[in-house]
């Protein structure tokens, strides 16, 4: 099975989760300035909620994925409000790609709310996560 990680991060908590991801599948996490090639089983796509949004050079990134190559796209995320994954999804799935209903978010860390997150509970979770995704 081919795996791919690539996540966005302003702040550093998403890398924290794709490394995690990572670990698990394998492979290695890499930003999103990396793009995706060849024929993939499950990309792990992951953003930091910014603004109630996704940014806008995650919106690009997406707007590059070849569809035909990539089977299925997991979501993790994180942020101190709400989470990615309903404008992620929005994304996704306008640009032609499949979207597991399953996804991963934890709180991130601002300024005091939240602090330390994502801490090691998290990333035990995430690890938890991966596992049952790539088992499936």
């Amino acid at each position: 099975m081919k795996i791919e990680v690539r996540y966005y991060t302003k702040t550093g908590h998403t890398k924290k989760l794709a490394e995690s991801i990572a670990k698990q599948a394998g492979v290695l996490a890499k930003p999103i300035s990396e793009p995706v090639a060849g024929e993939i089983d499950i990309l792990f796509l992951g953003e930091g909620l910014y603004n109630f949004g996704i940014d806008p050079l995650m919106k690009e990134f997406i707007q590059n994925l070849k569809t035909k190559n990539i089977k299925r796209v997991v979501i993790f995320s994180t942020a101190a409000f709400g989470n990615a994954y309903g404008a992620m999804k929005q994304e996704l799935e306008a640009k032609g790609l499949t979207v597991s209903s399953q996804a991963f978010n934890c709180r991130g860390n601002l300024g005091i709310l939240h602090k330390g997150r994502p801490n090691e509970k998290d990333l035990q979770k995430i690890e938890i996560f991966t596992q049952s995704i790539l088992s499936q």
